[in-house]
């Protein structure tokens, strides 16, 4: 290199990168066009040394080993995250599919039980009712599951060699693996966000419906989830028909690299799931609130509508909470922070942002369990098969369905007891 002459030198590369420009797709490659211009500005600039030329090409987003190994410590802390993630994930969510499909199985032998054993539900009996009936909220949860498990045992692996590759530099081997894996995650977590939303919409619209106006029905709901991923396949498909994924160099892993279609992404297509999660929540409190004042107007002295009102929701309101938190900060930032924070702290705050992005997929099926009693009750009928010491008693009503009465004559006892009875089982049902 010392044999060259620097201003021949700094010609050839002023033309040279005038020419990439010229050719460039400025939209496609805008991860790589500021530097590259920066470049082609500092070239033409008499005082410029030949030092600082190569420290700018050394950013260059096709020099995947110089710019991924400044960051190896991100890189490896991300990747250690996401590895506990997968295991924590791809077993609970797998477990918990498990479970629902045990619940599903013990619905179908309730529903065809011989008449002989019609009205009895005990510990010893053969056939149980199950916990988790077969309706639409019951699919939409399995089908919840399914996106988590597949985010958790495929993405996320998948993430993990790509940030490998980058830091080896095998950029032949990123390019192969980059289109398809950036179009699974993208088409799997679009899923699983327009399925929060149709949980948050399917618990207010039927709260308010007798179980035979419903419209969330099971093959109704089938069909809502089919829907669901002809949708997130459908608008992956141009991004990927476009060239559109490949391997970025902002965050050393596979993406979206079109500036344009990313944008679409999580300004337009991410913000749906939002909203429609946050009017079925609104409306879901709305309802709630309505029944407890239609039991205030029965002068039923009860704490039941108080609880039903704590425990439908917090579900919900629990999932969506999860989802603002996971969802928009990494939206911002890929947004908004790389337009006006140096690289030094946008990468670092992108991989910090998507550590907290991949915990939603891991932690979802624990929401289950934590904030329903019939999730609990479930699990315990499932590992029963395995420790008979896990199975509970079979019948009667949970806390969450427990009042407490004061009647002052047998007629008001008994409209009373008829009126609990068609409620509760009502609101079970509607829950």
């Amino acid at each position: 290199m010392n044999t060259i002459d620097n201003s021949e030198f700094l010609a050839y590369t002023r033309r040279s990168m005038e020419g990439i420009l010229r050719l460039s797709n400025a939209v496609s490659v805008s991860a790589c066009v500021s530097p590259l211009s920066e470049l082609v500005k500092q070239t033409g600039e008499e005082n410029n040394s030949f030092e600082r030329i190569v420290t700018i090409m050394s950013h260059d987003c096709n020099d995947s080993t110089g710019y991924a190994t400044q960051y190896e410590d991100w890189i490896h802390a991300t990747q250690y995250w996401a590895w506990t993630l997968t295991a924590v994930g791809g077993v609970g969510n797998l477990l918990t599919i498990l479970v629902i499909l045990h619940q599903l199985y013990i619905g179908c032998s309730w529903k065809h039980r011989p008449r002989s054993s019609l009205g009895r539900q005990d510990s010893n009996s053969r056939f149980e009712k199950p916990v988790l009936p077969f309706e639409g909220h019951t699919l939409l949860l399995l089908h919840l599951c399914f996106c988590d498990f597949l985010y958790s045992a495929v993405n996320l692996p998948l993430t993990i060699i790509a940030y490998g590759h980058a830091l080896h530099g095998a950029r032949d081997k990123l390019d192969r693996l980059c289109p398809v894996a950036a179009f699974l995650r993208y088409t799997s977590a679009l899923a699983e966000w327009l399925t929060l939303g149709l949980l948050a919409l399917q618990r207010c619209v039927d709260l308010g419906r007798w179980r035979s106006a419903r419209l969330f029905r099971p093959a109704a709901t089938g069909f809502l989830i089919g829907g669901v991923w002809a949708v997130s396949v459908a608008l992956q498909v141009v991004p990927f028909a476009m060239g559109g994924y490949g391997y970025s160099c902002e965050n050393f892993k596979c993406d979206i690299t079109n500036g344009v279609l990313k944008t679409i992404f999580y300004a337009i297509q991410s913000p749906l799931p939002c909203v429609m999660m946050f009017t079925g929540s609104v409306g879901l409190l709305y309802q709630l609130w309505t029944y407890t004042k239609e039991m205030e107007n029965m002068k039923m002295i009860s704490n039941l509508p108080r609880k039903r009102l704590v425990k439908s929701s917090l579900l919900v309101l629990s999932l969506l909470l999860l989802f603002l938190v996971c969802v928009v900060p990494i939206c911002i930032h890929n947004l908004i922070l790389k337009d006006v924070v140096s690289p030094e702290v946008h990468i670092p705050a992108g991989l910090l942002l998507y550590k907290v992005y991949y915990l939603q997929y891991a932690i979802n099926f624990i929401l289950y369990n934590i904030m329903s009693a019939n999730f609990r009750r479930a699990y315990r009928r499932f590992f029963s098969l395995f420790f008979p010491s896990c199975r509970s008693p079979v019948g009667g009503l949970s806390s969450i369905y427990s009042v407490t009465l004061s009647p002052h004559s047998d007629s008001q006892r008994k409209t009373q007891a008829v009126c609990i009875q068609r409620d509760s089982g009502s609101m079970s049902k509607r829950f």
